[in-house]
């Protein structure tokens, strides 16, 4: 809707992009919105910020060393591609190329679905219901897991209406993972409760040997 008021007043050969954290809708629309007008639009996302809101939130080295994720597609003009390639790369941004479709499904696993988990973790246990010391026994383990559950509601509402089909996909697989680890709990299988563990160890201290993250390890 914004996009359809200032578009107007836009000069020929303006290039707008977004910080959306859902890229396929978005870009279909808003090059849909631009196609004719002499206007380019180039989908971004830079994986920077917390859970904390508005610019009150910024600092200057937000985007020092943070992925920013640039979606062209075919039709996008190569120059503006690198117009914005280059804005993000002055902010100290680290700069990947993918189609917006690929984007989609990719945050679907690593921050669409996650946020969901914190927000169901934090409604299971922090409900009223359990009691005052149900808080006090919710320690960093517990506070670091849900700490992206304080995000904007009406913002995660929207992203995750706008990615769906992919938050659906991945959200079926964990729920799957889930009911396997519970047989196996169930019939005390020490091997593969060990293997579940040992697993998600390995792939957790591999990727974060090779991330550069905002707050330290």
């Amino acid at each position: 809707a914004l996009t359809r008021q200032f578009l107007p007043f836009l000069k020929r050969g303006c290039i707008i992009t977004d910080v959306g954290s859902v890229k396929g809708a978005v870009v279909r629309e808003l090059e849909r919105l631009t196609r004719g007008s002499g206007v380019h639009f180039v989908g971004s996302h830079p994986m920077a910020g917390s859970e904390k809101m508005g610019v009150g939130a910024a600092h200057a080295g937000l985007f020092e060393q943070a992925v920013c994720v640039v979606t062209p597609t075919g039709t996008t003009p190569v120059g503006a591609v690198r117009r914005i390639v280059r804005l993000w790369r002055a902010v100290g941004s680290r700069v990947i190329r993918m189609t917006p479709d690929e984007h989609d499904v990719l945050v679907s696993r690593s921050s669409h679905v996650p946020h969901v988990i914190a927000a169901a973790l934090a409604n299971l246990v922090l409900q009223p219901a359990h009691g005052e010391n149900q808080g006090l026994l919710c320690a960093t383990g517990f506070r670091d897991t849900t700490r992206i559950a304080s995000g904007s509601p009406e913002m995660w509402r929207d992203i995750t209406l706008a990615n769906q089909q992919n938050i659906e996909r991945v959200l079926k697989h964990m729920i799957g993972d889930l009911k396997e680890f519970s047989r196996a709990l169930k019939r005390q299988d020490e091997g593969a409760i060990r293997k579940f563990f040992e697993q998600a160890k390995a792939f957790r201290d591999a990727w974060a040997a090779g991330v550069r993250l905002e707050s330290p390890e």
